[in-house]
């Protein structure tokens, strides 16, 4: 009996050790091996005391390195589009464009932290997180540079890719990402890259 309980203990912790390399696998993957991402999210923003200060939708499209487009649709229209050298944020309610180099303008952009197409451990300090309530399989990452607004990143990971992301920043606030139907190494159109500011409104910059 008790050779079969030790059998049956062995198996299960081979289980788990299974499991466990299969999540780590997965992220591994996503940030080595995935070239595009598309995908639509929810995203809600709490401040330090854990009140919720703004909740949005839209969608985001990701040509890695470097290239994305973080289109906001409610509840105000909001575009952020990045070519690979220049960031443009175009605020449709002031009728305004501010274009900056790509280093200077990503330090606040919760997209800035899955751009590069590197190894997970070149890029963050990982550890995996015990989780009892959630299906995701879920990791902490600190970035070993200290460039960005954003300090950590918690993201659940399932078959399908990164589900949830959630971003703490120096300022005490909490990012939630939620993204649902994400698709992963589809072509995407190199045209939702390129942004020309519409005629008529304010223009800040220039593209380097």
């Amino acid at each position: 009996m008790k050779k079969i309980l030790a059998g049956l203990i062995l198996a299960l912790g081979l289980v788990q050790a299974a499991s466990a390399e299969t999540a780590r696998d997965r992220l591994n993957t996503f940030f080595t091996n995935v070239n595009t991402m598309q995908s639509s999210f929810i995203q809600e923003v709490f401040d330090e005391q854990g009140n919720l200060k703004q909740s949005s939708r839209g969608t985001v499209f990701l040509v890695r390195p470097g290239r994305f487009r973080w289109e906001y649709a409610q509840p105000e229209a909001h575009k952020i589009v990045s070519d690979g050298k220049d960031v443009y944020v175009y605020d449709v309610e002031l009728e305004q464009v501010t274009i900056k180099p790509m280093r200077q303008s990503l330090s606040s952009a919760p997209v800035a932290m899955l751009l590069n197409k590197q190894p997970v451990d070149s890029q963050f300090r990982v550890q995996e997180m015990q989780t009892e309530d959630s299906s995701l399989s879920w990791f902490h990452l600190v970035p070993h540079r200290r460039d960005s607004d954003f300090t950590s990143m918690d993201l659940g990971i399932s078959d399908r890719g990164i589900q949830e992301m959630v971003l703490n920043d120096k300022f005490g606030q909490q990012t939630y990402v939620h993204f649902h139907g994400m698709q992963l190494d589809i072509n995407i159109d190199p045209n939702r890259f390129r942004f020309t500011p519409p005629q008529g409104v304010d223009v800040i910059g220039k593209p380097s």
